[in-house]
């Protein structure tokens, strides 16, 4: 009988997580995926600041068995429209067949944990990993409920508090980035964007307010700012968010005042960290765990779910060859330089420009200007205009 508990232990049952135990099951492998949330919570709603799902993710969700389909699938967003700190806008229609999809977050990792055990994969519930501990030929994962797991090659996809960063000392604040998000819901929103997702760009103190509606019924707006700016309002978070609004936005500030708000804030800061090292002797990071810089282009959970895949295929490499050292994961390493080196170096330039009130006012009205900001595809306009206070 194997002193293993798997061939590989993955450390939470999110997208990175998901992603990559699909595919190394599908290989062969046996995994057991360590969940830190309860199986009664699984499927419960977690709107929380929202959760879109770039055209890439949907490819990512599709080429593992997971379908779009059931209640936590909800509205499409097929255009941007960008407001610009004159409160002048340009829209953007995507081409045909190619949208964003708002999902519940709570009901789409139940979808690709089903989609998981529908494999054959495995999940132990109420597992929150506190310490790992390295040995020559295998990795022990110790659990705050007093469990013990062994496994040749562990995955950390444990989200931006997954335990590898902490015990080996691996996270640090982005220099460039320090930021909060505040999320605001509501049953209703006056002139609320719907089918498309409304960013109002002010160029100053890294300030943004954009959102839309996620389904019928239910309307979120996310404030990013600096986080100095909120530690020095010194407000709650609902407060903090319609001081900025009162202070760069007239327009959503007044509809502010009349929309029936819906449960409670969310916010998160600071927003940004790194992570220095992903790879070390039988362990691979994956997603959030890996670092994070900011949900303003909606492709987080298109980033983790390719690094899931990317994990996975290093770890099958590594068991097929018995090499699980940090030499034998340098594939890995060049795998998420070449695929999201450049989604995030698009990001960094983008959150960069937000800072920039003029670069932001020549975009409104210059092509090429947009187009160099935000990319070639909002070069195109379908509509422009102005909002009116």
């Amino acid at each position: 009988m194997s002193r293993f508990d798997a061939d590989v232990l993955v450390i939470g049952g999110g997208p990175a997580g998901c992603a990559a135990a699909i595919r190394l099951v599908a290989a062969g492998h046996d995994v057991l995926v360590l969940e830190r949330r309860a199986e009664a919570s699984d499927g419960s709603e977690a709107i929380e600041s929202g959760e879109l799902l770039a055209p890439m993710t949907q490819v990512e969700c599709q080429e593992i068995g997971v379908a779009f389909e059931g209640p936590w699938v909800l509205d499409r967003t097929t255009g941007v429209r960008n407001v610009y700190p004159d409160l002048s806008w340009t829209r953007h229609e995507m081409p045909p067949g190619i949208s964003y999809l708002n999902v519940d977050r709570g009901g789409f990792d139940a979808a690709l944990r089903a989609r998981l055990r529908a494999v054959g994969g495995r999940i132990a519930w109420s597992h929150r990993v506190t310490g790992l501990e390295h040995h020559p030929d295998e990795v022990v994962v110790r659990t705050a409920e007093g469990a013990e797991r062994r496994a040749p090659l562990v995955i950390d996809a444990g989200g931006r508090h997954a335990p590898s960063p902490r015990v080996f000392k691996l996270k640090t604040e982005d220099p460039e980035f320090r930021q909060i998000a505040v999320a605001l819901f509501f049953t209703e929103l006056p002139d609320a964007a719907v089918g498309f997702w409304d960013r109002h760009l002010y160029g100053e103190r890294g300030a943004t307010i954009s959102g839309a509606r996620i389904r019928p019924g239910l309307f979120r707006l996310v404030l990013e700012a600096d986080l100095a700016e909120k530690q020095a309002d010194r407000a709650a978070p609902a407060e903090f968010f319609a001081h900025m609004a009162e202070r760069f936005d007239p327009w959503i500030a007044e509809r502010l005042d009349r929309a029936p708000r819906l449960g409670e804030p969310w916010a998160m800061a600071p927003l940004a960290y790194r992570v220095t090292n992903v790879a070390r002797d039988r362990l691979l990071l994956a997603g959030d765990a890996t670092g994070y810089l900011s949900p303003f282009t909606g492709m987080g959970v298109e980033f983790a779910m390719r690094m899931g895949r990317l994990a996975a295929e290093a770890a099958h490499h590594a068991l097929a060859t018995g090499n699980c050292s940090a030499n034998a994961f340098a594939g890995y390493i060049d795998g998420r330089r070449v695929e999201l080196e450049t989604a995030v170096g698009y990001l960094r330039q983008v959150l960069h420009h937000l800072r920039d009130r003029d670069a932001l006012l020549r975009a409104s009205t210059d092509d090429d200007v947009r187009a160099e900001i935000f990319g070639p595809p909002f070069a195109i306009v379908t509509d422009r205009g102005r909002l009116v206070t």
